[in-house]
């Protein structure tokens, strides 16, 4: 996959910047995800992105300024309506259509997790519920409707056009299916592009993977003193209780 660099400005730690139009879902050819809901599931460990040939996707970074903080476990508490340990039960696919306000918006990605703990708000283990997060990757075109049209004509003016684009802040991580993370969520509508979704905040720093230090699975019945989240800044593993006790 080809990487390419594009600078943006935000003061918010979620990245829904884009053209605040209303389009014409009809004429964009947008299809919408499946309806949202909080149920308990079955987990089907299906990755939509699995299925797409790697020559055929290019790397798009942002570049993006954030407030002081932003990425931090007392920011990103304070800002979430939930926080939970949770299994990435799939991956949906990506979109660009925020279908709770009918605009186009910056690539995201949507799915599906189990939650295994429940730190912060009402959500319960062994619920399945459906996820947003910043970055994803979508047709080119879908992309190129997300752009503001100086944006747009520049990128149109490029000799190769690929099939698909992968839109992610330079530096974060990718969400993957099977792996389990401590997430921060909210379903506050400021940050809903699905409705009933709940948007991951923080890009890196609100989704941190966890592995037990015993090297056993991870289950609804590990204590927090067994658990370990992994730090990006640092690549480094430091116990959870450091966050979060039982």
């Amino acid at each position: 996959m080809k990487q390419f660099y594009s600078i943006v400005f935000c003061v918010l730690f979620t990245a829904a910047c884009g053209p605040n139009d209303k389009p014409d879902t009809a004429s964009l050819g947008l299809s919408a995800a499946p309806a949202p809901s909080a149920s308990v599931l079955a987990c089907s460990y299906t990755d939509a992105y699995a299925q797409l040939d790697p020559d055929s996707i290019r790397v798009q970074n942002q570049l993006l300024e954030f407030s002081p903080g932003a990425f931090e476990h007392e920011t990103l508490l304070s800002a979430s309506t939930d926080v939970v340990i949770a299994t990435v039960c799939s991956i949906e696919g990506g979109s660009t259509y925020n279908e709770s306000k009918q605009t186009t918006i910056a690539p995201y990605t949507y799915g599906t997790l189990t939650i295994l703990e429940s730190v912060k708000g009402d959500l319960s283990s062994g619920q399945t519920i459906h996820f947003t997060r910043s970055g994803g990757i979508v047709p080119v075109d879908d992309y190129l409707r997300s752009l503001e049209t100086a944006q747009r004509e520049a990128f149109a003016s490029a000799a190769e056009k690929p099939a698909y684009i992968k839109q992610k802040v330079d530096g974060d991580i990718d969400i993957e299916v099977g792996k389990t993370y401590s997430i921060y969520l909210s379903d506050d509508e400021v940050y809903q592009t699905q409705s009933s979704s709940y948007a991951i905040l923080g890009h890196q720093g609100g989704l941190r993977e966890i592995r037990n230090s015993e090297n056993l699975p991870v289950t609804p019945e590990t204590s927090f003193s067994n658990l370990e989240a992994y730090q990006l800044t640092t690549d480094s593993w430091e116990s959870l209780n450091l966050l979060f006790s039982d």
